[in-house]
């Protein structure tokens, strides 16, 4: 029993590199994916935002169904946290702390070193840091408005912010990275939802705080994605040309938005 509340959190944290694997890799993305209706029809647009909700849905679904059973019912967030903790006696660790950040480290290292990504350095930062700012604003929103109690009996348990992090810095390493090797998506993920399983066995957040944080996660970063328009950093922006007045001469300055 224990092994398979285990293999069911981990699969279902898991499950957008298996829905990556069932996408052909010329339809894993275009170099600029926008919402623009002048690339593709309105119909196109809507099945993207469809597909891109589907997964964080899905999470905050079963995050939600963990919630509605009685305490002793095996779906029930107390049954598998009970779980959870019997399969890793006294292995409490601060390493979520830092996992949270690791994919999202692996994208400017990558970048660092050359190799090719879905977004240029400028743009690559305000699209992090809008998907930051959008799920830390629902993240805190949640936490401040439900007043749950954490395993451990603290405060402010719903959702799991360490794994919404996590699952940002995993969901952008994917963006970025996915159409270079399936595995740098895979590493990102599997670091997003062993910082997951460490907010359960560290006795911070039920099985429910760590699905929504992680849909949130992966919501927050796609919508930024499918908003996201690379205005940032494109040559020829900025005009600026000399003027000759009557009276006198000046500079001309334009710039494109």
């Amino acid at each position: 029993m224990n092994k398979l509340v285990l293999i069911i959190i981990t699969g279902i944290l898991l499950t957008p590199q298996f829905i990556i694997g069932q996408i052909p890799n010329s339809e894993r993305y275009s170099e600029r994916m926008t919402v623009s209706p002048i690339k593709g029809s309105e119909t196109n647009v809507h099945s993207k935002w469809i597909k891109g909700a589907i997964l964080p849905a899905a999470l905050v679904i079963a995050g939600s169904i963990t919630l509605l059973p009685e305490s002793w019912c095996l779906l029930s967030k107390y049954t598998i946290h009970g779980r959870v903790l019997e399969m890793f006696p006294g292995s409490t660790s601060h390493v979520d702390n830092y996992l949270q950040f690791a994919p999202l480290a692996a994208v400017f290292a990558l970048k660092g070193s050359g190799l090719k990504s879905r977004s240029d350095l400028i743009n690559q930062v305000a699209i992090t840091a809008k998907a930051e700012l959008l799920m830390n604003v629902i993240v805190q929103g949640m936490k401040f408005g439900i007043p749950d109690l954490r395993p451990d009996g603290s405060t402010k348990t719903m959702p799991s912010g360490h794994t919404a992090q996590a699952f940002v810095s995993a969901t952008i390493l994917d963006m970025e990275y996915r159409n270079v090797s399936p595995w740098i998506s895979v590493a990102g993920y599997a670091a997003a939802t062993t910082t997951g399983v460490y907010r359960m066995i560290n006795n911070k957040h039920w099985i429910s705080d760590v699905f929504i944080g992680a849909g949130i996660g992966i919501f927050s970063t796609r919508i930024v994605y499918f908003t996201h328009r690379y205005r940032f950093g494109k040559k020829g922006n900025i005009v600026i040309l000399p003027e000759i007045l009557k009276n006198g001469g000046g500079v001309s300055f334009a710039m494109v938005l």
